[in-house]
């Protein structure tokens, strides 16, 4: 295991739980995600075609739908693996935050690690699908393989234990949330209930190369999830809960459905150490060509299924989504026995006015804005909104950047629509609509819009009319950088020390370490406190080999309280 010379005592957190599978090394590799393409309650596993019992946080294929099949998870169009050919999906627990006023607040999961460990095994065949943890458990048995399975890491704590429940502190940089799969197969069933295909070894460990019991010869390969949620919080007992309604921790569990190509992960095995590259997927041949940068830019497949109510992406909700008490602290968890499911799937679709049409993705030219006749910011926007603006204005063109901002214009200043490209990360969900990555653009980026009728000329400079106002709106907002223009006259500002994206790459070794591929903007009011940046967010990065002198992470998380003023 390679660990760079900015090592901290987060990377030492890896350490220890790599000296717990040293004999899991061959080959031992990490797929990394970004922020999930779906928080919803759905679970094909548990609830087939069915409203899960509670909202769960998914990442993996595009494709995710109520009901699982191999072949639609193959179909998906994307993924938000680092690994382009990795459609499987993965999920766990949406994690809430109980309030003083007794409203939840929703805890967005900020990125994913997904462990593949193992020596020559089984491979996973179509359709195979597995759940480890109960989301019902009230105790631990310290000497139950599948109880162990379970725990939490506290990131930026010094000396912090590995735990099997809910740390009993805050976590600077983030709450780490585990969970190891069984590693023994019946070698016959894709799934059957309770998960009674699959079994942890008989001895030497949960997560050990031990003895598979009779009943279940085969090995398969060893799973291992870690979900991060960003858990800078003033401490209180009580206060984490998952959607399951346990303010304990013991309700963590995990499912996966099997998304690999048919027969690619044995082509792994032969490489043996050579693969046991742990992030460093560049240096696993197979793996290599395969690495991908667009993860964090993956959105679901259009006509993508949803639950139609409210789980608090955006606002406080009164209650946990379905019949969810809160338990744990309290005792067994008491469900309603009255409770009724009113909430039924809908397909999600993002609406834009007659007349337009979405061109996608443009960069901001350096120093500069697209699109400088007019804008407006709404912590509630949506494409309609921007577009309907811009329309009101008499402009032609309309973009929409970080979740918030609407720009407009006839003309493009410094750049063209030749430029667009949709490999770009205008990834930012729009603030005012849920599950619309990709048409509320990024970190200095824009999802373009074009009005019907409407021409487009490109300039290499500022237009006349357009030239005295920008200049001095840009002046105003240089000399107070803090404040975020709210107004449609004053043009925020574009200066790299506060409003670009930090471009440092980093090869993270530690998992305390790995950083959000979510899109992060640094700004005089939320500043990013990283220097590192997923691969899944570099664009055109030559290398993902330099190390990062930092672990903190401050990371914003798309979809919940998007940077309200700035």
């Amino acid at each position: 295991m390679h660990i760079s010379s900015g090592t901290t005592l987060l990377s030492l957190c890896t350490v220890l739980f790599l000296r717990q599978i040293t004999a899991w090394t061959d080959p031992f590799f990490v797929i990394q995600h970004g922020p999930d393409i779906i928080t919803s309650r759905i679970d094909p596993v548990i609830s087939p075609g069915g409203i899960s019992s509670h909202v769960h946080s998914i990442v993996g294929s595009s494709s995710f739908k109520p009901t699982y099949t191999y072949e639609n998870s193959r179909a998906g169009r994307c993924t938000t693996a680092n690994i382009a050919i990795d459609h499987s999906n993965y999920w766990t627990p949406q994690l809430y935050r109980k309030r003083d006023d007794g409203k939840f607040d929703l805890v967005k999961m900020n990125r994913a690690n997904t462990y593949y460990l193992s020596e020559q095994v089984y491979d996973f065949p179509p359709g195979f699908r597995m759940v480890a943890g109960n989301p019902s458990r009230t105790t631990y048995n310290a000497s139950n393989y599948a109880d162990k399975a379970i725990s939490y890491v506290c990131l930026g704590v010094n000396g912090a234990p590995e735990t099997g429940a809910f740390p009993k502190q805050s976590c600077p940089n983030d709450l780490r949330a585990q969970v190891f799969f069984p590693n023994c197969w019946d070698g016959i069933n894709t799934y059957l209930p309770n998960s009674a295909h699959v079994a942890y070894p008989t001895s030497q460990g949960y997560n050990s190369g031990g003895p598979c019991p009779k009943t279940h010869p085969k090995r398969i390969l060893s799973v291992f999830y870690e979900f991060h949620f960003t858990d800078r919080f003033t401490y209180k007992d009580g206060a984490r809960v998952w959607a399951t309604g346990d303010d304990v921790g013991y309700s963590l569990h995990a499912d996966f459905t099997m998304g690999w190509p048919k027969g690619f992960l044995p082509t792994i095995f032969p490489y043996g150490e050579k693969c046991a590259v742990d992030f460093s997927l560049e240096n696993c041949p197979p793996l290599k060509p395969l690495m991908t940068t667009n993860g964090s830019a993956c959105t679901p497949d259009p006509g993508f299924q949803i639950v139609n109510e409210d789980i608090g992406t955006n606002n406080p909700i009164a209650k946990l989504p379905g019949n969810n008490p809160v338990w744990g602290r309290s005792g067994p968890k008491k469900p309603d026995p009255h409770y009724k499911e009113t909430a039924q799937f809908v397909t999600s679709t993002i609406q834009i006015p007659s007349g337009w049409k979405k061109l996608g993705c443009l960069a901001e030219p350096s120093g500069s804005r697209a699109l400088t006749a007019a804008r407006t910011t709404d912590q509630a926007m949506t494409p309609t909104k921007c577009l309907n603006f811009c329309a009101s204005k008499g402009y032609s063109l309309a973009g929409v950047e970080w979740s918030v901002e609407c720009y407009c214009g006839n003309s493009l200043m410094k750049t063209s629509l030749s430029a667009i490209n949709d490999q770009l990360a205008c990834s930012m969900p729009c603030n005012g609509l849920d599950y619309s990555a990709g048409y509320c653009g990024g970190s200095s980026k824009l999802t373009i819009y074009q009005k019907s009728g409407g021409s487009v000329v490109s300039s290499s400079s500022t237009s006349k009319a357009t030239s005295s106002t920008s200049k001095a709106s840009t002046s105003t907002a240089k000399a107070t950088s803090t404040s975020k223009a709210t107004s449609t006259t004053t043009t925020k500002t574009t200066s790299k020390s506060t409003t670009k994206t930090f471009t440092t790459t980093a090869k993270q070794t530690s998992t305390a370490a790995k950083t959000s591929s979510s899109t992060q903007k640094a700004t005089s009011t939320s500043k990013v406190n990283s220097s590192a940046k997923s691969t899944l967010n570099i664009k055109g990065s030559s290398s993902s080999k330099t190390s990062s002198a930092s672990t903190a992470t401050n990371t914003k998380l798309a979809g919940h309280k998007r940077r309200p003023v700035h």
